[in-house]
């Protein structure tokens, strides 16, 4: 008999749909907690070891949740069930969905070799074609990623996105010309595609200031334009500091890629820390824009920010506040070195959340102690707050 008609099998399948189901819609109940979800998978893949859906998902899950011991080999076991056990017409899809979870957590190291040994098994339609060569053009093969592209582009020559996936690539090395002629055809192909006609900016930008697309996103900030379109109220101004913003975290999530070892495998928390962290304080800073890189004004405001963090997050703790100051450490350290913000600020700030971590630690250990105690009047939690935070909570800017 074969495996997937077993009992087994149709009980591990039937609980993983209604995992899915339960966190996409979650009914008549709290939405499950990474720790509730990975226990769930961890259930189905000891009940049936070769229930290959559940393998995979808990070593991508692992791999995203910092829990990485054992992940990569979670994820291989898992891939070579799928590729044993699945219906061959099935593997293209499947592999899909892996590669694209595996990309939202930048582990390109990973999905690059479950690439390439699926095409020893079997060739890769022209959607795995080009996710080979993301991969590639990400772990720093050039060469490699256009030659996948070009081969994704032969089997489909008329997907716009692969056209411009392959500018993408002779941006990264600075051939301007031939970015020119595969952006221009993604773009006949789907005209007004806001992906391609950026790359069209970076390609002029380029053209004029010279370099690859790895300098532009290291490129000198403007600041004088940022402040001229903010003074007139320009939304513009909100696009530019995005547009930074972005191109800084990228930057610094490539280098991390790139790099490897430890810094690798806490790269995926990392990144999420520091987007739920920067969104919050642009949502508390009162001037008319918030770039990451304007680290001074963290340092001048480290104090209301963190109370108001403490405040706000009602779900924070000691784990968090930790995630929270390593992604600064590292983000700023990754921007110190490449010039980008001043060693000497960055040395600051690196002085005063280590000289202020057991303050702030022991401020939220004291308010979640009070912040969910229905038994406590509101006027007495106001006291602790202000005793806490002093009036920092009261107010929704800095």
């Amino acid at each position: 008999m074969k495996i997937t008609e077993s009992k087994a099998w149709e009980a591990a399948e039937w609980e993983y749909s209604e995992l899915q189901a339960d966190i996409v819609a979650p009914f008549f109940s709290e939405p499950l907690s990474p720790d509730q979800i990975v226990s769930r998978l961890r259930n189905m893949a000891r009940r049936c070891p070769q229930f290959f859906p559940a393998q995979i998902e808990l070593g991508i899950r692992l791999l995203r949740d910092k829990r990485s011991r054992g992940a990569e080999q979670m994820i291989d076991k898992g891939f070579r069930l799928m590729m044993d056990i699945a219906d061959p017409k099935n593997h293209a899809k499947n592999m899909d969905g892996i590669i694209e979870n595996l990309e939202k957590i930048w582990r390109f190291d990973v999905s690059r070799p479950l690439l390439n040994r699926m095409a020893e098994r079997q060739s890769l339609n022209a959607d795995l074609l080009d996710s080979l060569a993301h991969a590639e053009a990400r772990l720093g093969d050039l060469d490699a990623a256009l030659i996948h592209v070009q081969e994704a582009i032969k089997l489909a020559p008329n997907d716009y996105g692969f056209w411009g996936n392959k500018g993408w690539y002779h941006l990264m090395r600075g051939e301007l010309k031939d970015a020119e002629l595969a952006l221009k055809k993604a773009l006949q192909i789907k005209p007004k595609d806001p992906v391609t006609s950026g790359n069209l900016e970076i390609l002029q930008y380029l053209r004029k200031h010279g370099g690859t697309y790895w300098n532009y996103l290291e490129r000198p900030l403007d600041r004088a334009e940022i402040e001229k379109l903010a003074d007139q109220e320009d939304d513009q101004a909100t696009e530019l500091c995005t547009d930074f913003n972005d191109c800084r975290i990228e930057a610094f999530a490539q280098a991390a890629l790139l790099k490897g070892g430890k810094d690798l495998s806490r790269l995926s928390d990392l990144l999420a820390t520091l987007r739920v962290f920067f969104n919050f304080v642009s949502q508390i800073n009162s001037s008319a824009f918030f770039l990451n890189e304007d680290i001074s004004v963290l340092s001048e405001n480290y104090r209301p920010i963190m109370h108001k963090f403490i405040f706000k997050h009602g779900d924070v703790d000691r784990e968090m506040m930790e995630d929270v100051w390593e992604s600064l450490q590292a983000y700023y350290c990754f921007l110190a070195g490449r010039r980008i913000v001043d060693a000497a600020d960055f040395e600051s700030l690196q002085k005063t959340i280590l000289e202020t971590k057991n303050e702030f630690l022991d401020k939220m250990e004291q308010y979640n102690a009070i912040r969910h105690d229905d038994s406590m009047s509101e006027r007495r939690k106001e006291q602790i707050r202000h005793k806490l935070f002093g009036d920092d909570h009261c107010w929704p800017h800095f």
